[in-house]
């Protein structure tokens, strides 16, 4: 016999208040083991041992929704599930366009069923591998909203300021009808537009006023997967209440917890296309990556006994000045017949390898991207870069990982260390756009046999099995 559970509306907050039938075990299942409870009796000793995303009352982030009815379908619970009308008004915000309206470029196949299933369902996250050509896509979804409303606003977040300028720029390339702005610590806001693109940093500062954001009538969020449980973001949004949301990414985070914190936030996930399906279907570039394991003549120290942090804190130091990695790195960027990205994690490291290539390398034009260098000057690093084929541009990976897009690079080296998923896979979509005198783009993954390197190398070529990319494995030893 069914027993009822039901789903109402938090009308203050825009929440979602489930109660009923079933609710003690669906609220555990959207759960996970709270790993900070592990220290607790050192920090926190009121740490729970599992972190929620349902509260005991019952109350969810609307778009939650969705995968809470999943989870209702494939456990085959016996529910009679009722709404009120106000729940199911705010879960499907569809948009009606009149007439669709095109770009300068044309949209591919997959780019047009994005649009259709965003303006169809009216909020959701497109799962969309890097280089498949997402600024577009936004672009396009836009245009289809103003032509149906010319006074629309919209906020479209993106995670620094150089891609505030470059999905400007590009929207502008596209040939878009509607007005769009820039807001970032360099520009001023302008509410006269349709679309204003801000990254977060300024959402975010004490000095910004944001009260604006409560009126708006679309939010888009680039790169969506750094909306983070834990990510300061999240307060912005609390202020924003209209539901036509739509979140792009190229991957999702891994973690359980952060996932359904964007899909609460968002929507549901309502298109994926991963790397191996676009460079099958020829829209991306092929890739191939040289991992090459260097092995070393000395050890870093142990660092304090008990203290891993330490430990990872000298085998970082003992990389960054390692004269054999370095020259290493050095002699594949002269081996190298086009542009090629260096992408690393630390400052010292970058002033280290930046003077090392610019010596070795004579016939090269060395860059060094880091947070100091002004958004203009990474945006002429990158113009060159699409004009020149003798360029090495040594980037911090924070700055660069993300968003940049070049057409014209043809190889890429992983010369910092790590193991996460996304930065990975974000890393490797620099190079991935296609260019005419690229058949496919070469990355050297530096993978340092000492112990944090041997398990973060593991990790990343798990990743690579797992996106079809092929790869081979070469040892380099210190003499």
């Amino acid at each position: 016999m069914s027993q009822e559970l039901t789903f109402s509306l938090d009308k203050k907050k825009l929440h979602g208040i489930i109660k009923g039938a079933f609710f003690d075990e669906i609220r555990e299942h959207f759960s996970v083991s709270n790993d900070a409870a592990k220290f607790s009796r050192y920090k926190n000793r009121f740490a729970p041992s599992r972190k929620y995303v349902i509260t005991p009352t019952g109350k969810f982030d609307l778009g939650l929704y969705f995968e809470i009815k999943n989870y209702i379908y494939k456990n085959q619970l016996p529910a009679r599930v009722t709404m009120s009308d106000e729940f199911k008004s705010m879960l499907y915000p569809s948009i009606r366009v009149s007439k669709r309206q095109d770009l300068n470029l044309k949209l591919r196949d997959y780019q047009t069923e994005i649009v259709t299933m965003c303006l169809k369902i009216g909020r959701g996250v497109t799962v969309l591998a890097t280089a498949g050509g997402k600024t577009l896509t936004m672009a396009s979804l836009l245009q289809n909203i103003w032509s149906t409303n010319n006074t629309f606003k919209c906020l479209l977040i993106v995670p620094n300021i150089s891609l505030v300028t470059q999905t400007y720029n590009d929207f502008r390339e596209y040939g878009v009808s509607f007005l769009h702005s820039k807001w970032s610590g360099d520009n001023k806001i302008n509410m006269s537009s349709n679309v204003i693109i801000a990254n977060t940093s300024i959402l975010q500062s004490s000095k910004s006023d944001i009260s604006w954001l409560a009126h708006i009538d679309t939010l888009v969020i680039d790169e969506v997967h750094g909306l983070r449980k834990s990510n300061k973001i999240n307060s912005v949004l609390k202020g924003i209440k209209t539901q036509n949301r739509f979140g792009f990414t190229g991957t999702l985070p891994e973690d359980n917890i952060d996932q359904w914190n964007i899909i609460g936030k968002i929507g549901p996930i309502i298109y994926e296309k991963n790397s191996h399906q676009l460079r099958s279907d020829n829209y991306i570039s092929n890739a191939m990556i040289q991992v090459l394991k260097l092995k070393y003549k000395d050890e870093p120290k142990s660092g304090k006994k008990g203290n891993p942090l330490d430990r990872f804190s000298k085998e970082m130091d003992f990389l960054v000045e390692s004269k054999f990695r370095n020259s290493t790195i050095s002699k594949l960027c002269m081996n190298t017949d086009n542009n090629c990205l260096i992408l690393l994690d630390y400052i010292k490291h970058g002033d280290i390898l930046y003077r090392v290539i610019k010596e070795q390398c004579k016939d090269k034009k060395v860059f060094f991207i880091q947070g100091d260098v002004e958004v203009s000057q990474r945006e002429t690093i990158r113009n060159l870069m699409e004009e020149r084929s003798d360029i090495i541009c040594i980037a911090i990976s924070k700055i660069f990982s993300t968003g940049i897009n070049i057409k014209n690079l043809h190889y890429i080296m992983f010369a910092g260390s790590g193991k996460a998923k996304i930065k990975t896979l974000q890393s490797i979509g620099r190079g991935l756009r296609k260019h005419d005198s690229k058949d496919r783009l070469i990355i050297f993954d530096i993978a340092d046999q000492l112990h944090y390197g041997r398990k973060h190398m593991l990790k990343r070529l798990s990743l690579y099995s797992k996106e079809k990319i092929q790869y081979g494995i070469k040892s380099l030893e210190e003499k």
